[in-house]
């Protein structure tokens, strides 16, 4: 399930693939494309909408060891070096944070730094390489480039680009040159010669065109050999120059390297090799929080959606995590969708049940199967092919897809009040997860033999362990994975229906988090329960026939940050299975108007408490934004049909 709609105030920087670095609250209406990053430190090119998420919002202030300082609600979450994320309030100083750094190279293009490589890569490849621009073209004979059709390197978007050849880009430059008069008047070529001369006497000039001069030299004298030594000779240079140049003196084909200063450090670094190692060993390649404040004041907040990376990059210079897709709120009204429609999507979109995946040939991809993380350890490796298989699916017990109503009282989540048609799931990490637990759970047991056996299911894993640290990176990619499987119910659902999604909320439950709990980092489990930290949004659904809410923490010190993460049950599977009635059951739903497809006796309305009653008695943890009151859901068919 989820909810994150942490923002930004309106004068938060964002930078764009255009070239112009905007204030967020200027980008709503336009069409972007943003920098994004993959959980691996792989920079691409992606689309994005903005729009305003709060009105009033709770601020607090990052400052990072760059020199920037960066406002935003607590509960927005900062993508960490490793690839995770964390809520801006649970930052602390030291933490790594995913980089974002750009430069301008000597013939004007935008690079920026590969953080899974630590190489720069031109803006317009990476764009190109983002699939922006459609297939790679090959052209006879030549080697593809890419062209700015504005001719302003700055300007990446993918509408300025064009795939060329080479000869014909330079033959289609020339052209330019021959028709354009203005270009050959002797007032022209003066300006030209004056700027290049001006260029040449700065020490980054200097070095271009030493690097220059030292390629053409080269291949000159590959092109035509002995044809310098004649030139010298016939030019009437001096004996030392003479004595070079006819030579073919080493010292002419070295390439001179621009001395370049750090910009984290101001260490001067004398070859771009130099400052690739520099930066690694040095810095890192990321930026550490320094500071984190609570502000005494509020703002109307914003942030962006970017489908399939779900982060960007702010211009303090590192990524944040968007508003991404758990619950989707689309631009409907709730009975634009008729009953038979609504089924006919989710049978044909959704997939559940133990073991159960789409068709291959119907199956997506998403970027957490590309991440390297799959590769680091043997378990993982074996599991790769499961969890490709199951992605975008769901499983049994009490998951589910429903669309339903969402009803907010009053204007919250960038929108009206009002009432909107709505998709809320439940699912999880599959086979992949339940196997990485297990796996785990037995190695636990094993290395504590001697632990009570009415406790055994407890044993631990020492973080400072390299077993540990094995759990911990698998379990947060069986995280990330869990949110893949949402994403793509949601996105697949959404296309399905044809409508934008005006506002979308995620959580997570059932996992362990870091977390600062009185000035110490600690590993806070949550089983049952999910975060719920001052300002952050979470869900708590009650039943397939109840209300689930959509809710805004308190942050409550002594609960740890967190509230329930469903209404809980009040009979447990068997007892539900054995006590329950079945026409009593199908009474319940067509009471509160609900169409069940699947859905077994022990997931029944009566098996779980009164949602209202849950929501009241947690008050202090949560305060309620708005309710969405479900109408077609779909779950397993479980042993036995309701």
């Amino acid at each position: 399930m989820g909810v994150d709609i942490g923002c930004f105030p309106a004068e938060t920087l964002i930078p764009l693939l255009d070239g112009q670095t905007s204030p967020i609250s200027g980008l709503i209406g336009r069409g972007l494309t943003v920098y994004a990053c993959t959980p691996s430190g792989k920079i691409v090119a992606a689309k994005a909408a903005a729009k305003q998420t709060r009105k009033n919002a709770l601020l607090v202030q990052i400052e990072l060891d760059n020199g920037q300082t960066i406002r935003c609600t607590p509960d927005h979450r900062f993508m960490l070096r490793n690839g995770s994320y964390l809520a801006a309030e649970q930052l602390y100083p030291g933490t790594s944070l995913m980089p974002f750094y750009s430069d301008r190279d000597r013939d004007g293009d935008v690079r920026i730094q590969q953080n899974h490589s630590g190489r720069m890569q031109k803006a317009h490849w990476m764009v190109a390489r983002s699939g922006l621009m459609g297939e790679v073209p090959r052209f006879d004979g030549q080697r593809t480039v890419i062209h700015h059709r504005d001719f302003d390197e700055a300007n990446n978007d993918p509408g300025n680009l064009e795939f060329m050849g080479d000869r014909s880009h330079s033959a289609y430059h020339r052209s330019l040159v021959e028709r354009n008069t203005m270009w050959q008047l002797p007032e022209f070529e003066s300006r030209r010669v004056a700027a290049l001369a001006a260029k040449a006497a700065t020490p980054e000039g200097h070095a271009y065109f030493a690097e220059r001069g030292t390629k053409n030299l080269m291949a000159f004298i590959e092109a035509n050999p002995g044809k310098l030594s004649q030139l010298a000779r016939d030019g009437g240079n001096g004996v030392r120059g003479m004595k070079v140049l006819t030579s073919d003196h080493p010292a002419i084909l070295a390439t001179r390297q621009a001395v370049a200063a750090c910009p984290e450090c101001g260490r001067e670094i004398k070859s771009f090799i130099g400052m690739n190692r520099h930066r690694k060993w040095k810095h890192g390649y990321n930026h550490r929080v320094i500071s984190v404040t609570h502000l005494d004041e509020v703002a109307d907040v914003y942030c962006l959606t970017v489908p399939g990376y779900d982060n960007f990059a702010l211009a303090a210079g590192v990524f944040v995590h968007n508003c991404s897709m758990r619950l989707s709120v689309f631009a409907m009204q709730p009975d634009a969708l008729k009953l038979e429609e609504a089924k006919t999507l989710l049978l044909k979109h959704t997939r559940f049940g133990a073991g159960v995946a789409f068709e291959k040939r119907e199956r997506e991809d998403h970027e957490v199967l590309h991440e390297g993380t799959w590769d680091d350890q043997p378990i993982l490796g074996h599991l790769f092919e499961k969890a490709a298989a199951q992605i975008g699916s769901s499983g049994s017990g009490n998951h589910f897809a429903e669309f339903g109503t969402l009803t907010l009282a009053q204007a919250d989540l960038g929108l009206e009040a009002g009432q909107y048609l709505a998709l809320l799931s439940h699912s999880g990490s599959r086979g992949f997860g339940a196997q990485v637990a297990g796996h785990f759970t037995t190695l636990a047991e094993r290395l504590h033999p001697n632990i009570d056996p009415a406790a055994k299911k407890l044993a631990w894993l020492s973080l400072d362990s390299e077993e540990g640290q094995a759990y911990w990176q698998a379990m947060n990619l069986a995280g990330r994975y869990a949110l893949a499987n949402h994403e793509l119910i949601h996105a697949r659902l959404a296309r399905a229906l044809g409508v934008g999604v005006l506002a979308s909320v995620h959580n997570s439950h059932n996992l362990a988090w870091k977390q600062n709990v009185n000035g110490q980092e600690l590993i806070v489990h949550r089983k049952g329960a999910t975060p719920a930290d001052r300002g952050q949004l979470g869900l708590i659904p009650g039943s397939m026939a109840d209300p689930g809410f959509v809710v805004r923490g308190r942050g409550q010190a002594d609960a740890l940050a967190s509230a329930s993460h469903g209404a809980g049950r009040q009979l447990g599977r068997k007892a539900a299975a054995s006590k329950l009635v079945r026409k009593e059951v199908a009474a319940y739903l067509k009471e509160r108007g609900v169409t069940l497809m699947g859905g077994g006796i022990d997931e029944a309305p009566q098996a779980y408490k009164r949602i209202e009653d849950v929501i009241a008695r947690q008050t202090d943890l949560v305060d309620v934004v708005a309710q969405f009151t479900p109408k077609v859901v779909r779950m397993d068919s479980g042993s036995e049909d309701i």
